[in-house]
């Protein structure tokens, strides 16, 4: 029906810095705390499935990206030198390869130390979201998941498991053909990937502990960003209230304890101590981060809808 306005007020904060890592929010909402105090966020950050199904997320992971590097000598040299000169991708490797194990468990002192366990509900929920195993390794050409995950255990890992991952490895002669090259320097981009209750401060704290006891401490280790996980319990309020708004526009909906990626949600759940939740109108194979990234303009036209009958619901109650 038409109304003469917005059933509830509406405060809008439009950031350009989330994938640089949002360093600027925190400092922004805390400044403006009282400004956009409010009982509720909605992040309109959100994935549709294959099913065209919207996924409500509670929570995102937190993250932290750091750079690893080791300078070895003042110039490469040619390989035939290497009998003489250490390489410090080698260096590099060695350092990294005791980061984690194949299974992808963090080997970090100390990494898992104030995490808790998932509760009753989280797992009756990640129980009942669906997940099309050979959909996924379809989409992105794989066999298998890490340590040879399935079913429940792959569900997981997707909502709560952490990773320690590397983003890119740079050292030596990487054009075409061969070069008999000893390098002088090398560098690896990692990114961690949080979950509730890790501090990224403490985190980088226990890496560079990490390094140092295992006789690594000569590699410089460069901090690009630390975002904690953030979390919104399944039967706040608003939850149903998100749940019933996307049922109505899409006809059906999926809960989901926490997504597999990072965004600033953490400072607007603690600096602002309100309930957030995502949702969206981003197709789950829409080549995120890819050539030829796309938008279906179909589920904007759902989520546009979505959104009107979210604030419609949260004016009522």
């Amino acid at each position: 029906d038409a109304t003469d306005d917005v059933p509830c007020n509406i405060k809008f904060v439009i950031e350009g810095e989330e994938e640089t890592g949002s360093a600027n929010i925190e400092k922004y909402l805390k400044k403006y705390k009282q400004k956009f105090s409010c009982d509720g966020v909605i992040w309109e950050f959100g994935y549709v499935d294959a099913k065209n199904r919207p996924i409500i997320g509670l929570g995102m992971k937190g993250l932290l990206f750091v750079e690893l590097s080791v300078k070895e000598s003042i110039q490469d040299a040619h390989s035939s030198l290497a009998v003489l000169i250490k390489n410090p991708a080698w260096r590099l490797i060695d350092a990294v390869k005791t980061l984690r194990d194949s299974s992808g468990h963090v080997l970090i002192k100390d990494w898992y130390k104030e995490v808790t366990p998932l509760s009753k509900q989280d797992l009756e929920l990640i129980k009942n979201e669906p997940f099309d195993e050979n959909v996924f390794k379809k989409e992105f050409g794989i066999q298998s998941f890490v340590n040879n995950m399935k079913g429940m255990d792959a569900k997981k890992a997707l909502v709560a498991g952490a990773t320690c991952n590397i983003a890119g490895f740079v050292s030596g002669y990487i054009g075409d053909g061969a070069k008999t090259v000893l390098p002088s320097d090398a560098l690896v981009k990692i990114d961690f990937r949080l979950i509730p209750q890790m501090d990224p401060k403490k985190q980088v704290t226990r890496l560079k502990n990490h390094l140092k006891s295992k006789g690594f401490g000569d590699i410089k280790i460069k901090i690009f960003h630390g975002e904690a996980a953030a979390r919104t319990n399944s039967s706040d309020p608003f939850v149903s209230q998100v749940k019933d708004a996307a049922e109505k526009s899409f006809g059906t909906s999926i809960l989901n304890v926490s997504n597999a990626g990072t965004g600033p949600m953490y400072s607007f759940v603690d600096i602002l101590k309100s309930p957030c939740i995502s949702i969206g109108s981003t197709y789950m194979f829409s080549k995120i981060h890819s050539p030829n990234e796309f938008a279906r303009v179909d589920l904007l036209k759902k989520t546009t809808k979505c959104m009107c009958l979210i604030m419609e619901n949260f004016g009522k109650n």
